[in-house]
């Protein structure tokens, strides 16, 4: 689980990855934890990777809410924990689908009981692999790396965060093999990953930077499989 601390205070970071280390010790899981001193290094390219952020609110220059807001903007799964001096701020985390809220000074009971919540929530998202043929072989495409798929007669196109891979096939094949990630259709050609929709206007789906049709028939089966993506916290069941 990839886990990012957003805190500019050495000290509370120091306590967040002590607690962090202390629960994986506890209940055999593994962590793989970065920490930002400030929101702009932490939004600075991001694109989506983690699992779960602990964002402090009282941040220098862009402040934890406006950051959340901001990484709302790419980045609609991953799951954010607010850490906060005034617990009044953070009752404000559900315009940014905020999971919880740890106040500071921090104890480890407090943390670990907020902790096992969103472990639980990231671990709902199903990850699958895909195996792309290629010649000589295939590439192991991980779900959480597929923004979408796109099928032109008989090549399927898996659009990924940093490339484009071909191969020959079905959209419904594909489709199967995602079947419980949370993947939707947007028309016969189309499937998204709702972790990367940034928005939908009308008959548009806009996935990172491209804008995808969404079909008359398909809309209404879109729309509610995105709604309920989003009321399970911009999780569902995709990576």
């Amino acid at each position: 689980m990839k886990i990012a601390i957003v805190e500019d205070d050495n000290i509370a970071a120091n306590i967040l990855t002590e607690y962090l280390n202390r629960y994986a010790g506890t209940y055999s899981e593994h962590f793989d934890i970065s920490r930002f001193a400030s929101a702009e290094s932490f939004l600075y390219k991001y694109v989506p990777q983690f699992d779960l952020v602990f964002m402090d609110i009282e941040l220098p220059g862009i402040n934890g809410m406006d950051a959340c807001r901001e990484l709302r903007k790419t980045d609609a799964a991953v799951t954010i924990v607010f850490v906060t001096n005034m617990a009044q701020y953070a009752c404000n985390g559900y315009e940014v689908d905020a999971l919880d809220f740890i106040v500071k000074p921090i104890s480890y009971a407090d943390f670990s009981l907020k902790l096992k919540k969103a472990v639980k929530v990231v671990k709902t998202n199903a990850e699958v692999d895909v195996l792309v043929p290629k010649a000589g072989g295939f590439s192991r495409v991980s779900s959480s790396r597929l923004m979408y798929v796109e099928v032109m007669g008989h090549t399927i196109k898996y659009h990924l965060t940093d490339s484009v891979l071909e191969a020959r096939g079905s959209l419904a094949e594909v489709e199967k093999i995602l079947s419980g990630c949370g993947f939707l259709r947007c028309n016969n050609c189309f499937l998204v990953n709702p972790r990367y929709i940034v928005s939908v206007h009308g008959f548009t789906v806009k996935v990172g930077d491209e804008s995808l049709p969404i079909s008359q028939p398909r809309k209404k089966e879109f729309m509610s499989g995105l709604t309920d993506y989003l009321l399970k916290g911009g999780t569902g069941k995709n990576a």
